[in-house]
């Protein structure tokens, strides 16, 4: 069985990912930089089915719009996201799961927001807006 397991800094939210990634992408989202503080963030996702939450005794909301953004209340580390367009996914960013070297992002979404100055020499496809997800 195939165990994928996250964490924040101080360990009040902790979970178990018992499946395969489905998509892993890095987002230049205004949305997404500014709630991580940083210039663009890279996430993997899990089928929320698949997730066992450990510990979740500090993990907080925060709702803008269509996304729920989840972050520890204790420590404050950014843990995931929640997109109404995804119901069946969260998106965990990829610096809380235990093993992030596993999870290299095939794509980026928001493109075009790339910040002018951030250089990310790849080949990876490029997304005007979020990476397609399709129903398996």
């Amino acid at each position: 069985m195939t165990l994928h397991r996250g964490h924040c800094r101080c360990e009040g939210v902790v979970i178990l990912a018992r499946c395969e990634p489905e998509i892993m992408v890095y987002c230049h989202c205004d949305d997404c930089r500014r709630s991580a503080g940083a210039p663009l963030i890279a996430a993997v996702s899990f089928e929320k089915e698949h997730i066992e939450w450990k510990s979740s005794d500090t993990l907080s909301r925060y709702v803008n719009g269509t996304c729920a953004r989840l972050f520890c209340n204790a420590c404050g580390s950014p843990v995931a996201q929640e997109h109404e367009s995804a119901p069946s996914r969260t998106y965990f960013n990829t610096a809380f799961m235990d093993e992030p070297e596993r999870f290299a992002p095939t794509a980026h979404s928001y493109a075009l927001e790339q910040l002018p100055w951030l250089e990310l020499n790849d080949t990876l496809p490029r997304h005007k807006k979020t990476v397609s997800i399709e129903a398996k």
